[in-house]
């Protein structure tokens, strides 16, 4: 399963991961029908973010999910699962007691609950110990370095050669407590893809987000109220504890964290490395820093997206300040029975290897093809409005050729071909269309319309409605929002009319049918029946008339022969 997939049935097409994303690493697929399109993950360039998880207002990104693999291992009690807590877990977590998560995870199964700012704390001295060449850019972060690997291969020898805290944490872990499993919960899903890579693999088990963790505690249907502080196990950092926060690094590894210091620099947000990034060979050696801290998340990992809390980066880094300068976590609370752990240098050192994807690039014919698709036949055309989510027209026809995108992802061009479809349809409709604003101010008329209440002008948009009909009916819908259907209607200028009248938002319509030609046929059609049935009744009258006179003659001629006939008989028997 891809660390991030996309559900189709939620995905709604509105390119906003597109948009949010800044390495274009979504594509847009129609399907083999082309009947809806859908946003997925490209694998080969994606940087394991997560932005576009937080930014789908459809909650359509799903992210890998291990919590029922890790439910059966901790059903499992001759296994010894261990749980490394990332250090932002008080601002991530909406706990009233942050301190009770210990208890909380032991209860789920957990059988030893550590800091992730452990292995922060190890590779901060590990940096002083190898003496690293500068300008040294942090490999603590896995999207930074999934990002350079595979979009900046050229600045592989700049990252430090130093696993991420979580790798060095799970090292730690895994000596400490031989055969255990290791699970990360935190609030990253870069470190989802981290964990099952080549160069560090086997350090980590198992990832879980804190919204995971949450879920996984209201399924449960656990009481987070008045829960009791629990104690974390094992050594207990110090500066270390800040590495989440913009500068955390610095201050972990005893780097300058002066704003004036030229030496140092701290960047988070993907865009910003990024710029950074793109800028670094231009830089004078004398503009580079020795030390470049890299943070893929806004406000480094207080802005991960597998937080619960949706406070600002700001709320959240007063809260964690606060949080480990008052609480009870202190690192000398314990110094004799937990000594600052160490590992030696090659548990702690990694390489780096280039996983560049070369995209193939269109020429200029072939994105002028592109461009025309979607009506931009000149530069004035391309209005680079970003709606698409790409920077420019030129940047999305380069992805259609790439396959990544469709040429009607225009929201101009589809805006603009669905008005002259549209309005290719008024025009074209013999029924007669009026719609109204809520003042019964005309605003939109068709040729049809115009031949039927007012053939000799053309200024009948923006008139009132009383000039050509009577609004009652008009006015009637818009109060009840309910279309009204009448089949008969004679209009001032004496034409007869079927009509239906709609509301819309904020307007109303009306489509009115010419039937004074249907309406004179019946008429007329009723006349000449009329006519039918009184000349058939004359007929019948004359037939009668004709009949009775006839009977009458019959009658005679029948009692005359009757007689002559008797006295031919009594003349034969005389």
């Amino acid at each position: 399963m891809p660390l991030i997939k996309t559900n189709d049935a939620k995905c709604r097409d509105c390119y906003k991961c597109v948009r949010s994303c800044p390495l274009k690493a979504i594509c847009i697929d129609s399907g083999p029908c082309n009947i809806q399109t859908h946003a997925k993950v490209i694998e080969e360039i994606c940087v394991k973010c997560g932005y576009c998880t937080i930014t789908c207002p459809q909650k359509a990104k799903v992210v890998k999910n291990d919590l029922d693999e890790i439910k059966d291992l901790l059903s499992n009690k001759s296994l010894t699962v261990v749980a490394s807590v990332a250090p932002s877990y008080p601002v991530h977590l909406p706990l009233p007691n942050p301190l009770a998560l210990p208890g909380l995870l032991k209860g789920m199964g957990f059988s030893h609950v550590g800091l992730t700012a452990v292995g922060a704390e190890l590779i901060a001295n590990e940096h002083h110990r190898l003496n690293i060449p500068v300008p040294v850019i942090s490999s603590a972060c896995p999207a930074v370095v999934n990002l350079i690997e595979q979009h900046y291969p050229h600045l592989i020898p700049n990252l430090s050669p130093l696993v991420s805290p979580l790798i060095a944490h799970g090292k730690l872990l895994k000596k400490q407590y031989p055969g255990c499993v290791v699970v990360f919960i935190g609030p990253c899903i870069a470190k989802k893809g981290e964990i099952v890579s080549d160069k560090v693999k086997g350090a980590v088990d198992y990832t879980l987000g804190f919204n995971e963790v949450w879920n996984w505690f209201e399924e449960e249907g656990t009481d987070l109220n008045n829960l009791e502080s629990a104690e974390f196990d094992g050594y207990i950092p110090g500066k270390a504890n800040m590495f989440p926060a913009e500068g955390g690094q610095l201050l972990a590894t005893s780097l300058s964290t002066d704003i004036m210091d030229k030496e140092v620099q701290t960047v988070t947000g993907l865009q910003n490395c990024m710029d950074l990034l793109n800028n670094f060979c231009q830089l004078d050696k004398n503009q580079i820093p020795n030390f470049m801290e890299m943070l893929a998340c806004d406000g480094g990992c207080l802005g991960g997206p597998q937080g619960v809390t949706r406070d600002d980066i700001y709320s959240k880094k007063q809260k964690l300040l606060y949080f480990y300068s008052h609480s009870q976590l202190k690192t000398n609370k314990y110094p004799e029975t937990r000594p600052a752990p160490s590992l030696p240098s090659t548990d702690l050192v990694r390489t780096f290897e280039n996983r560049e994807v070369k995209l193939p690039v269109p020429n200029e014919e072939q994105i002028k093809n592109i461009l025309n698709q979607s009506g931009k036949y000149s530069p004035q055309d391309e209005l680079n409005c970003g709606a698409c989510g790409f920077g420019s027209c030129r940047e999305k026809a380069v992805a259609v050729f790439r396959g990544h995108a469709e040429p009607q992802m225009c929201i101009p061009y589809m805006r603009k071909r669905a008005e002259s479809i549209s309005n290719q349809v008024l025009n074209a409709m013999p029924n007669a269309v009026i719609i109204a604003d809520e003042n019964l101010v005309v605003t939109e008329i068709n040729p049809a319309a115009l031949k039927m209440f007012d053939p000799q002008s053309r200024q009948i948009i923006g008139q009132r409605l009383d000039l050509l009909i009577d609004p009652r009916e008009f006015q009637l819908v818009l109060e009840e929002k309910k279309a009204v259907v009448t089949d008969f209607c004679i209009l001032k200028n004496r034409t007869i009319t079927r009509q239906i009248i709609f509301p819309l938002e904020n307007m109303v319509a009306g489509i009115f049918a010419d039937i004074t030609k249907e309406m004179n046929q019946q008429e007329e059609l009723l006349h000449v029946k009329t006519q039918t049935i009184d000349r058939a009744r004359e007929v019948i009258k004359k037939q009668m008339t004709v009949s009775q006179e006839i009977a009458g003659l019959l009658g005679e001629t029948t009692a005359e022969t009757k007689i002559l006939l008797n006295q031919l008989i009594k003349l034969m028997q005389e």
